[in-house]
């Protein structure tokens, strides 16, 4: 392990937390975004004819000791009589040796319009309590060892916890072969300061969206192939990033790869953004999906962060086939099940809902 790299781990998960007043706060980061919908958008609630749970699991940069784990709990449902789905999801970050923990529980709402024969939109809401907590004791200031007693730095820490209210907004649109999806969060721009001072968070846009190129299913059997396009670009502040991939499907395995980055187009002085190339394999189990991504890291970090591990479980019940347009098990976006409906040349019935 680089100490230069903990040194630098450490130093980042400060200035975030209790450094300058003008700080930027860091949201928690999903390789598989499409595995993880109801953190992607409040649009995304409900988005199967039925229940559905979802388990996260992150590890970044798992060779620098306490860097960065990331864990996701999330649940959503349709309900048909009110064309409606509410979801729930629980997450929590935890990162750097002073033990900072952020966990986020919101609650979220979508509703479901069928514009014409081929488009439907899904406005969504979600309402946010955010908590971050610092252990105190495990930080170690510079004029503390200097001086050989007490730090001057610990006059200016006031909470060990800080915990505040959110808000998001978004909305999704999809045809059989086309969707596209804006997420607003932070509307509420909520004050996440340790010391008792202003610093809030910036309001961050996500636009995500993507394309299935071809699909393919036989007459004799359920085995489906298919081959999508999809992205997401993000802002906050003055930071953007982009994801870009390819899904291949071949019934029960998926694999996929994506590059994460973005070398133009950043405001950041001095910044350019090479981030990974992500690499996904999943499995489809009966009413479970099975996902695991590994982030190759081609950043300035080199191969000494390890780059990153991503596990993701998908369980669908209670699943309505009436609801379905074409009868097929609904996934995640990009997947091979994860079209609106698994031929373009179908249109949707009235009584009928199927966004993934």
């Amino acid at each position: 392990m680089s100490r230069r790299i903990l040194y630098i781990a450490v130093l980042l998960v400060l200035m975030m937390t209790i450094g300058a007043k003008r700080g930027y706060a860091q949201d928690p980061h999903f390789s598989q975004f499409y595995a993880n919908p109801l953190y992607l958008s409040p649009s995304l609630a409900g988005a199967t004819d039925g229940g559905r749970m979802i388990l996260n699991y992150r590890n970044q940069w798992p060779s620098i000791s306490t860097a960065f784990t990331t864990y996701s709990i999330s649940f959503d449902n349709f309900f048909p009589i009110f064309n409606s789905g509410l979801g729930f999801y629980l997450i929590q970050d935890n990162a750097g040796s002073a033990g900072l923990k952020t966990t986020n529980a919101a609650f979220q709402y979508s509703y479901n319009l069928i514009i014409n024969d081929k488009w439907q939109v899904v406005p969504g809401i979600q309402f946010e309590y955010g908590n971050k907590a610092i252990d105190f004791t495990k930080l170690k200031f510079a004029d503390e060892k200097i001086g050989g007693g007490s730090s001057g730095s610990w006059d200016r820490l006031g909470n060990e916890q800080a915990n505040y209210m959110d808000l998001a907004a978004s909305v999704f649109a999809y045809s059989p072969k086309y969707w596209a999806g804006l997420t607003v969060n932070h509307l509420a721009k909520p004050n996440y300061s340790f010391l008792g001072e202003e610093m809030k968070y910036d309001t961050k846009y996500t636009v995500y969206g993507g394309m299935n190129i071809w699909k393919e299913r036989h007459r004799t059997s359920t085995v489906e192939r298919s081959f999508s396009f999809s992205f997401r670009l993000q802002h906050q502040k003055k930071f953007n990033q982009a994801d870009v991939g390819v899904y291949w499907h071949n019934s029960p395995m998926e694999v996929g790869i994506w590059y994460r980055g973005l070398p133009l187009g950043n405001e950041v002085k001095s910044s350019i953004n090479q981030d990974a190339i992500v690499a996904l394999l999943a499995y489809d189990l009966g009413p479970f999906r099975i996902g695991y991504s590994y982030d190759i890291t081609i950043s300035g970090l080199g191969t000494q962060s390890a780059g990153a591990h991503e596990i993701s479980i998908i369980f669908e019940f209670n699943q309505r086939l009436s609801l379905r347009a074409a009868g097929s098990r609904p996934a995640v976006p990009c997947s091979s099940t994860a079209n609106p409906l698994s031929s373009t040349k179908r249109k949707f019935k009235r009584k009928s809902r199927k966004i993934f």
